[in-house]
């Protein structure tokens, strides 16, 4: 949509605001500028907005949302496969720019903001501040530093002999003064929520479900500096004990959750923290894996997501806040490809309405987003034009929403996004594993030949 001297523009379909409420079938939005100026039914429109002063857009049979909000990605990562291509290859200056192509890819996929759950080196804080200046298109962005671990944490996935990676997503803390002082170099560095490790994962140890990577005092003392910074704090906690101590120690945000249980859900909703599931990331584990590839790791990933689909549904139901997320930015969740997966997966899994659904990723998961939160997610006056516009209804099929060729517009501020697909792009070998071959070539007597395994 080109921009001219009207004073700005009015968008005529279905309108889903972002709250609970149901859609309005003939609605209208108005935006000036970079913000909306009015949201209602077509027959409440103020005469001065149906004038030719104000674009006038028609559009029938489409829904007039407001952008979606991806509530975990990781815009550094680069699609990495593993903790080893993440930690060890590709310089910082390449992740860098690549960071910034990716941004756009995540834009076009109708995300207007986005919550980064942890970064490499301080690559997401600079792009944040680049997008928010004008240099590189991309969602607004709030965002974390490198993840606090302790050697039980997730990311301290390497031999001990071996010096902790430069390019990990974490930063390595031994004692209080370590988690301190990480806490305030990261302030420093203008991130805006520290996040730790609260647990490890089923790909890196097998205990990553039985315990906390934390003790009960570190989590407070996390809680407490964060908190004293004016930062929000948040945890990758998939065991129960991780979520536990979280809850206690009052973080603001748990990540993933899977293995929450009564106890969890009673403290969670005492100290009013938040839950992002991001159970995209295991689902599509399961999905890509063929059948007797990893079977071990099949059957650890299937447990867990049997395990979150139980207690993040009670989760739901008792009333505990649940955020949209995708953990886009590795492999198994490319940019641009999976941002509106989770609300599917939230309705036929937790036992959420399609229109809770959409809360989830718009106006709930304005909490994870404490600068602007308040400016995006919802269709109102005075908020940011940060809107989606998709040919049919979600609130009857969530499933479009993944369909970016059914997109007539989404709008940053008021400016349309251009949503041309950008080319693929060649991935450099020293971006990549150094292998000869994804397994092992045996000899089979019986084949005469030889057969690739594991």
């Amino acid at each position: 949509m080109t921009q001219d001297k009207t004073l700005g523009t009015t968008l005529y379909g279905r309108v889903i605001d972002g709250t609970l409420t149901a859609p309005i079938e003939r609605g209208a939005v108005v935006f000036e500028g970079e913000t909306i100026a009015w949201v209602g039914e077509i027959d409440a429109l103020p005469y001065p907005y149906r004038q030719a002063e104000y674009r006038q857009v028609d559009l029938p049979g489409r829904s007039i949302m407001p952008g979606l909000i991806d509530g975990h990605t990781h815009i550094s990562f680069g699609e990495a496969r593993s903790e080893e291509e993440l930690a060890l290859y590709t310089p910082v200056e390449y992740r860098t720019l690549k960071a910034a192509m990716n941004a756009k890819k995540v834009l076009q996929s109708g995300v207007t903001s986005a919550f980064d759950a942890a970064t490499t080196y301080n690559i997401a804080a600079n792009l944040r501040d680049a997008i928010n200046v004008g240099m590189f298109p991309g969602p607004r962005f709030a965002v974390c530093g490198r993840q606090l671990t302790t050697h039980q944490g997730l990311e301290d996935s390497f031999p001990n002999e071996m010096q902790f990676p430069p390019g990990q997503a974490a930063v390595l803390v031994r004692t209080h003064d370590e988690i301190i002082e990480a806490i305030r170099l990261q302030a420093k560095d203008r991130v805006d929520c520290i996040k730790i490790s609260g647990s490890s994962d089923n790909l890196i140890t097998p205990d990553a479900l039985e315990i906390s990577a934390m003790t009960n005092e570190e989590l407070v003392v996390v809680a407490r500096e964060a908190r004293r910074l004016g930062l929000m704090s948040a945890t990758h906690a998939r065991s129960r004990d991780s979520v536990l101590g979280a809850a206690k120690a009052g973080f603001d945000l748990i990540f993933h959750a899977s293995y929450i249980d009564d106890e969890c859900i009673d403290i969670c909703l005492k100290n009013d923290i938040m839950i992002t599931p991001t159970l995209t990331f295991l689902v599509n584990l399961l999905n890509a894996m063929p059948e007797g590839a990893g079977v071990s790791a099949l059957d650890a990933f299937k447990r867990e997501v049997d395990a979150a689909q139980e207690g993040l549904a009670k989760a739901h139901k008792a009333g505990i806040p649940m955020i949209c997320g995708t953990e886009s930015g590795w492999s198994p969740v490319p940019y641009g490809s999976w941002h509106a997966y989770e609300m599917e997966i939230f309705v036929d899994l937790l036992g959420f309405t399609p229109l809770e659904a959409i809360n989830s990723a718009t106006l709930t998961a304005t909490k994870c987003l404490k600068a602007f939160g308040k400016k995006v997610g919802k269709l109102e006056a005075g908020r940011y034009a940060d809107i989606l516009v998709v040919n049919g209804n979600p609130v009857e099929d969530i499933t479009v929403l993944q369909k970016k060729s059914l997109f007539d517009y989404v709008f940053k501020g008021g400016e349309a996004v251009d949503l041309t697909p950008q080319p693929p792009v060649q991935q450099y070998y020293f971006e990549k594993h150094k292998i000869f071959l994804n397994g092992r070539f045996r000899y089979d007597e019986s084949l005469g030949r030889g057969v690739l395994g594991k």
